[in-house]
């Protein structure tokens, strides 16, 4: 999947911004703080670029628990900051009729108490649900707001969540490389 030349060019302003504002070039910061600034100012960036999404509003909710980054959030967000920090109503879940699920319960039951040939197909397909499910725990958990989030929504969300960090790197690494590059010409 390939990430928009116009996503990657808000990514670094706003990457840039957040650095200007943070001071990340300051001899008064720690290392520590110099780590938090950088990382900070990528989140943010990346939220502002990519706008609003379930994944986004997820971050800026963890990034302004710590009430030290409110202003740097402000300063890179800008007005989009009060949107994103708004809890999402949307609930994806499916509604379920209890006769449907009474129904499925009776039948998984009665598979249950099979013995046979049949027994060992089902143990196996209870064992990869069971794989799967644990699966889908660790990625709502990686994924920021993901907790909220079910199936299609979630695969959705976490490949979108993917492609923006990878261009995020990238865009990291190219500035790494061309600060190289400039303290070696000094």
């Amino acid at each position: 999947m390939q990430v928009p030349n116009s996503f990657k060019l808000a990514l670094l302003k706003q990457m840039l911004l957040g650095f200007q504002l943070s001071a990340v070039s300051s001899n008064s910061m720690s290392f520590h703080e110099r780590k938090n600034a950088i990382k900070l100012s990528a989140d943010a960036a990346m939220v502002f670029a990519r706008g609003s999404t379930r994944w986004t509003r997820g971050l800026v909710a963890s990034l302004s628990k710590n009430r030290n980054n409110d202003g740097l959030l402000r300063g890179i967000l800008g007005k989009k900051y009060e949107r994103l920090s708004l809890p999402c109503c949307n609930s994806w879940k499916i509604p379920r009729s209890r006769k449907i699920l009474k129904r499925c319960l009776g039948l998984c039951s009665r598979r249950k108490k099979a013995t046979g040939p049949q027994h060992d197909v089902e143990s196996s397909s209870t064992l990869a649900r069971r794989l799967a499910k644990k699966r889908i725990q660790v990625l709502k958990k990686l994924l920021p707001g993901g907790e909220s989030m079910e199936g299609f929504s979630l695969l959705d969300q976490t490949l979108d969540y993917a492609v923006s960090l990878k261009a995020q790197v990238d865009i990291m690494r190219r500035l790494l490389k061309i600060s190289k590059a400039s303290n070696l010409n000094k």
